[in-house]
C-alpha cells in the first residue's frame, strides 16, 4: 500500500507537520498525514500516514493506514493496516489486513476479520434460516377429515 498511496480521486489533502500539536478529536474527510502530534483521537474517510515522528494519543478511526510513528490507543482500520520498522502501538488493533514489518513495538490485542470470514457468517446465517424454516413446515398438523368418508393424511400420507 505504501508504494501506491493515492487512488484515483484520493489525494493527500490534509498535513500536521513536524512541530505541531492539536488537542482534542481531529476528523478528517480523505487523506491525512501526520508528523507532528495529535492529543486525541483521529478519524480519517480515507489514508492515515503516520509519519517517525508522527503521534496521536487516542483512537485511530480509520479506512487505511500506514503507522510509522507511535499511537496511543486502538486502532481501527475497516481496510488495511500496515505497521512500518519503528512503528509503536499500545492498544487494540482490528484491521481487516495487517502488515507488520520488523522492528514493530505492539501491545494489545488484534481482532481480523477478513472477507471469507464475513462471507461464511452470511452463508451459516442463511443456512440456519433455512433449517429453521424447514423445521417449521414439518410441523404441519395432522389434518383432520370433515365427514367420514374422508381420509387422514399427515405429510400427504394416508394415516
Amino acid at each position: 500500500m505504501s508504494d501506491k498511496i493515492t487512488k484515483e480521486g484520493e489525494r493527500l489533502n490534509t498535513i500536521i507537520g513536524q512541530g505541531t500539536v492539536l488537542k482534542g478529536e481531529c476528523s478528517v474527510k480523505g487523506t491525512v498525514r501526520v508528523d507532528g502530534v495529535i492529543d486525541g483521537s483521529l478519524s480519517a474517510t480515507g489514508i492515515a500516514i503516520l509519519g517517525k515522528s508522527g503521534k496521536v494519543r487516542g483512537d485511530l478511526c480509520v479506512v487505511n493506514a500506514i503507522v510509522g510513528g507511535q499511537v496511543d490507543g486502538s486502532v481501527i482500520a475497516s481496510g488495511k493496516l500496515e505497521l512500518q520498522t519503528g512503528a509503536k502501538v499500545e492498544g487494540d488493533i482490528k484491521a481487516r489486513t495487517l502488515v507488520v514489518e520488523e522492528g514493530v513495538f505492539f501491545q494489545g490485542h488484534c481482532d481480523m476479520e477478513d472477507a471469507a470470514n464475513e462471507r461464511g457468517r452470511a452463508v451459516k446465517d442463511t443456512l440456519e434460516t433455512s433449517e429453521v424454516a424447514g423445521e417449521a413446515e414439518k410441523q404441519k398438523k395432522v389434518e383432520e377429515a370433515d365427514s367420514d368418508d374422508q381420509e387422514i393424511t399427515f405429510h400427504g400420507d394416508p394415516v
